[in-house]
């Protein structure tokens, strides 16, 4: 696959000084959040309020929905204002909505109608909150460190994604949902408090403006006409919508129904994922890895991966499920690590805020897109076959790639 381990003492420069360690720990407390709210609120409808199996989908919808219509709005933003208070205002705004909803689940004012509606004002913070988070890692660490600042960051998504859910699950398992909201509100707070101090190089913004949505389609042309970045984006598509889209929408589902297993052990799935992840990520860390042709590797790796959503579907037992979320986090850990990582090195500073927006709207927005159809599907299908066919039709849109996008297979 053409690895080549070497030891790299460029990455090893110490990120102390730079408020990467701010950024870093306010992104896991975002990440947290995010990884526990979809938990949330998926269990909020399923089983608090006893929805049907196509209100899942719905709801994942409704809170990835605003990140579809709102994620390169925010990325122009972010080119063009001040970073630190866009932070500021979305972990703010965050508070707030999870804080409210607490209080009305808590009263008993919360219906399905209702619950969709909290769930979109949340996605609008989302929509502006996880795009300047990523666009702010190459300005505050310069472009030599960018690997090594993309895989801390990358486990600490992991983290969050180990230990949001299960904070979820244990939560509404021993106090109930709405104690869940109202914790992930407290983390928010926290976030916060990292962000306040948080000292944020300036940025080139050029005094002529154009109008926003020319900015919008300039950085989507410069995608488009960057053949690398568009194959790369077309497969972030795929990981989206389609793997976690339909994943993490219909596991919660399938751990509940097919294998009678409490909202602990749902998240508990989730929460092997993330451990998965870590581990890639560490072995990363380890090794200061050189990859070569590391196009190559990042869709070996996806090949891998829509190959354990097949898997998924058609698991015996819900240990055998838990082994194959370790391993789908194996590979989660080197796609996340290197589209980040390839993303960030081939966008020039004025464009960031525009490319991960719509990175962001690839790998978030579409999920609920996804997971709307999911939802759909196991209704007419059941959750096993619609997660084995989202499985299949990812791993024919990979291959696809593998053998036409020779530009992005050839990266070094």
């Amino acid at each position: 696959m053409g690895i080549v381990v070497t030891s790299d003492a460029s990455a090893s420069r110490s990120l102390r000084g730079t408020g990467f360690w701010r950024l870093w720990t306010n992104a896991l407390l975002m990440g947290l959040v995010v990884s526990a709210d979809r938990f949330t609120f998926i269990w909020l409808v399923d089983d608090t309020l006893g929805s049907p199996t196509w209100a899942s989908g719905v709801v994942v919808f409704a809170l990835g929905a605003p990140v579809c219509a709102l994620v390169l709005t925010a990325g122009a933003l972010i080119d063009r204002n001040d970073r630190r208070r866009i932070l500021l205002i979305t972990q703010t705004a965050g508070a707030a909505v999870l804080g409210a909803a607490a209080l009305m689940v808590g009263a008993g004012w919360v219906t399905l109608p209702v619950a969709l509606g909290i769930a979109v004002v949340f996605g609008v913070v989302v929509a502006f909150a996880l795009p300047v988070r990523s666009a702010l890692v190459p300005a505050i660490v310069g472009p030599q460190r960018v690997m090594h600042a993309v895989v801390i960051m990358t486990i600490g998504t992991n983290v969050a994604m180990i230990v949001g859910p299960l904070l979820a699950g244990g939560v509404i398992d021993q106090r109930g949902v709405a104690w869940a909201f109202g914790v992930q509100a407290c983390c928010l707070v926290a976030g916060v408090g990292t962000a306040w101090r948080l000292e944020i190089p300036p940025h080139p913004v050029t005094t002529d403006r154009p109008r926003l949505r020319t900015d919008i389609a300039v950085g989507l042309r410069y995608i488009w006409h960057h053949p690398e970045l568009r194959a790369l984006f077309g497969l972030l598509c795929v990981g989206g919508g389609l793997m976690a889209g339909g994943s993490f929408t219909l596991l919660p589902r399938l751990a509940r129904d097919e294998f009678g297993r409490s909202a602990g052990d749902a998240a508990r799935l989730f929460a092997l994922l993330g451990l998965g992840m870590v581990c890639m990520s560490l072995l990363l860390m380890r090794f200061r890895s050189r990859i070569t042709r590391r196009g190559l590797v990042f869709m070996c790796f996806l090949v891998a991966g829509t190959t354990g959503q097949i898997l998924q579907g058609l698991t015996p037992s819900f240990v055998t499920l838990e082994i194959l979320m370790v391993l789908w986090g194996f590979t989660g850990g080197m796609y996340l690590n290197l589209n980040q990582s390839l993303i960030q090195e081939l966008t020039p500073p004025d464009r960031m805020g525009r490319v991960v927006g719509l990175s962001t709207l690839v790998n978030a927005g579409l999920l609920p897109i996804g997971g709307l159809v999911a939802g759909v599907a196991a209704s007419l299908l059941g959750v096993r076959a619609a997660l084995s066919m989202f499985g299949t039709v990812a791993l024919c849109c990979v291959l696809t790639a593998l053998v036409r996008a020779k530009g992005l297979r050839a990266l070094a």
